[in-house]
């Protein structure tokens, strides 16, 4: 080594670079000759299954072909069980009908029907005896004519494959030939057995279907149970060693391959299972194929590397000069003597340290980008920006250009094994010159969430378009569900929901075009004026600070969205807009926790699947609600207070009446009035309405009394005045009221 270090530069770099080569030559070769025989094999593997499959699709092909003329005939109209002698005319029929199956390109030789109730056997061309069929004119090698008789017989409802018989007819278009006989049950309407279909295959047709344009030195067998229906053999392998390999096996661990080995020859055997009856296809190859090739490669591949060595010498040489000059001329740049020893090391040091440098800059700088990205587009999507300046002026410090007229939120399915997903669609965005915006992932749904800003909508739909494309070539079955194209950014929330709303429907909107949300066919029809009159009857009952009366009005809104048939979405947007108007009220109050937003949190209503999540999210934050309601109860002026428990204690009294009530504590009716509405935010009017309501929708619920007499016990003197004020509340008569509690339409807590 001390030696080396006192040798020039130049003949450093040669020894060095001649190493290298040497070691990569020596671990090349190394490698290939353990990997080229498991390579061989693979090519070889691979081949033989191909082959394989080709041979089982096409004799399940044709297998299929004959069992849809067996159903056919089941089916036809015109097929009945009959005897000859009683209805010959239907056997002219038949045979009729059997002669439009015969075709130049058919698969088997010969079709015959024969019913269980009948002697004889009908073809295309003729109609014979089943004794005469047996014992004269149909002669099977190995099989009786009482062992075909009982054959053609048969009343279960399997089918029978008969192996490769010499079979001696004069009814077949070669008297003396290799058949494959086919039997399939004949069923009435498909269900009922009333004879068979017999198919008689020339053997000719298998041995089309095992040749090869590459012969290969290899045998190709068709099993069906133990019996070999054809083969092709080009080798010596006793038919029982394969049998026995095949036993062995468990259908569900077929296909397989394995090795075998007979009389000292090994052998390689792969099998499929078909998936037509209970058929095996096998191919077996002498594992000397494989060595015999693999020896062939090796021998070519070290021929290649002699030859190659000659050019990587000269290359050595040329790149050591071209790499020594620079190298001297660094070593000189950062004060280390030429003649001192290789000085690359100090070069590289110094290369290095400056690289780390500033790969842990761009690293840092690469790190927050994605993550204030995501926040913005987090926060835009809940509507946290107080003003569109504010939205403009965060987007800008990331570089992003939302200033413009339109946006629209887009819902991406995330791929597996799809890396740098969010990277290639925001490199999308990008690429659009009228198109801004950025997108984050939401892990726990995965999906990517996107906002895009556009000039104009054709823009935003060009995006959409493109990023479909992208989409469909990581992932066929992904989907891009996009909201309604908006201007105002307060409805970015909307926005959110919408395209939450159109990824829901991908199931029944498919996945082959962008799921726009203006597409669904089920639009929130009527919503707006229904959600503007359902709140003020909730924040009515709200007050009321009576958690069965306030579940009953949640109760009211659930039957009637499922009357209306209001879609998901819908139910969003109502449940929004009430989620609104109680948190602006409540969360006025001091000491209320800022953990209750998370009620109006645009993703955790997203979540809600189904209209009953909604209904249960609902019921918990009004009993928050009612329980802050009670806290914030002994604020309340204590004459109010007052007010309240005397309306609550004698709201039956038909005398009842606010003039009375103010006259009592001392109040002008009108000072009364605003009193109770500045503390309760209700008239004590509206309060004194409520609970009589509620009284008369128990009494109708839980009582048989006639609707007069409930008119009375929650304080009414006319009764038609009452079914008036009952109609108007809940959209139904007192009557009709009862009708839907008995009949389960409407749920009513007792």
């Amino acid at each position: 080594m001390k030696k080396f270090k006192f040798l020039s530069i130049f003949s450093r770099y040669i020894i060095s670079y001649a190493a290298v080569m040497a070691i990569l030559y020596i671990g090349v070769g190394i490698y290939v000759s353990k990997s080229y025989h498991s390579a061989i094999q693979t090519s070889i593997v691979e081949e033989n299954t191909n082959r394989l499959s080709s041979l089982r699709m096409q004799h399940e092909q044709k297998l299929s072909l004959l069992l849809r003329i067996a159903n056919q005939l089941s089916l036809s109209p015109y097929i009945s069980p009959f005897k000859l002698a009683d209805n010959p005319m239907k056997a002219y029929q038949l045979k009729q009908q059997l002669a439009s199956y015969n075709s130049a390109d058919v698969f088997f030789d010969q079709m015959y029907v024969i019913f269980h109730s009948d002697d004889y056997l009908y073809s295309s061309s003729t109609t014979v005896p089943l004794d005469l069929f047996t014992n004269k004119l149909m002669t099977y090698e190995q099989l009786s004519p009482e062992d075909l008789r009982s054959l053609l017989r048969k009343k279960d409802d399997k089918i029978a494959i008969l192996q490769n018989y010499n079979v001696q007819s004069v009814l077949n278009t070669n008297p003396n030939k290799n058949m494959i006989t086919v039997i399939i049950p004949l069923r009435l309407d498909g269900r009922f057995s009333i004879g068979n279909v017999l198919f008689q295959i020339q053997d000719d047709s298998y041995q089309k279907m095992f040749s090869d344009e590459i012969h290969q030195s290899r045998n190709m067998y068709i099993f069906c149970g133990d019996s070999i229906i054809s083969a092709i053999k080009r080798i010596d392998v006793p038919d029982e060693v394969i049998l026995n390999s095949i036993k062995e096996k468990e259908p569900e661990e077929k296909p397989f391959r394995e090795l075998i080995i007979d009389d000292g020859t090994r052998y390689l055997l792969f099998i499929q299972q078909g998936s037509v009856l209970d058929l095996n296809y096998v191919s077996v190859i002498p594992e000397e194929t494989v060595q015999m090739q693999a020896a062939r490669s090796r021998l070519a591949f070290a021929l290649f590397m002699l030859l190659l060595s000659i050019p990587c010498s000269l290359l050595i040489i040329y790149f050591t000069r071209k790499h020594v000059k620079p190298i001297k001329e660094l070593q000189q740049s950062i004060g280390v003597p030429t003649n001192s020893g290789d000085g690359f090391l100090a070069i590289r040091k110094g290369i290095e340290s400056l690289i780390g440098q500033n790969k842990a800059l761009h690293t840092r700088l690469d790190e927050s980008k994605p993550a204030f990205k995501a926040a913005f587009v987090k926060k835009f999507v809940k509507c946290r920006f107080l003003t569109r300046e504010s939205a403009v002026n965060f987007a800008s410090g990331l570089g992003i250009n939302i200033d413009r007229t339109y946006f629209c939120v887009s819902l991406i399915a995330a791929v597996n094994n799809a890396g740098n997903m969010l990277e290639r669609f925001n490199a999308l965005i990008s690429e659009e010159a009228d198109v801004d915006g950025c997108g984050m992932e939401i892990v726990e749904q995965e999906q990517y969430l996107f906002v895009l800003f556009a000039d104009k909508r054709e823009g935003l739909v060009s995006w959409a378009n493109a990023a479909q494309q992208l989409l469909s070539s990581l992932d066929k079955e992904a989907v891009i569900a996009v909201s309604n194209i908006h201007v105002d950014y307060s409805e970015a929330s909307r926005a959110y929901l919408e395209a939450s709303t159109a990824y829901d429907n991908r199931f029944v909107m498919g996945n082959e075009d962008v799921l726009w949300f203006s597409d669904i066919a089920s639009t929130a029809k009527d919503m707006e004026p229904f959600t503007r009159g359902y709140l003020e009857s909730f924040r009515k009952a709200l007050h009321a600070g009576n958690a069965r009366t306030l579940n009953d009005r949640i109760n009211d809104l659930f039957q009637i969205l499922r009357d209306k048939k209001f879609s998901l979405f819908a139910f969003r947007i109502i449940y929004k807009e009430i989620i609104s108007m109680l948190l602006n009220k409540y969360l006025s109050y001091d000491g209320v926790s800022i953990d209750m937003l998370h009620y109006y949190d645009t993703f955790e209503l997203s979540r809600c699947r189904q209209v009953g999540d909604l209904v249960e999210t609902l019921r918990q934050l009004c009993n928050d609600i009612l329980i802050i309601e009670e806290q914030n109860a002994c604020e309340c002026s204590s004459v109010i207070r007052q007010v309240i428990d005397y309306i609550r204690e004698n709201f039956t009294d038909p005398d009842l009446s606010m003039g009375a009530v103010a006259e009592k504590y001392g109040l002008s009716a009108s000072r009364l009035s605003l009193e109770y509405k500045e503390v309760t935010g209700i008239y004590p009017s509206e309060y004194l309405l409520l609970l009589r309501l509620e009284k008369a929708k128990q009494l109708l619920a839980n009582t048989t009394m006639p609707v007069k007499d409930v008119c009375t016990a929650v304080g009414y003197y006319d009764s038609s005045g009452f079914i008036r004020r009952f109609k108007k509340h809940m959209a139904m008569t007192p009557a009709q009221y009862r009708t839907a509690v008995k009949n389960g339409k409407i749920q009513y807590d007792t």
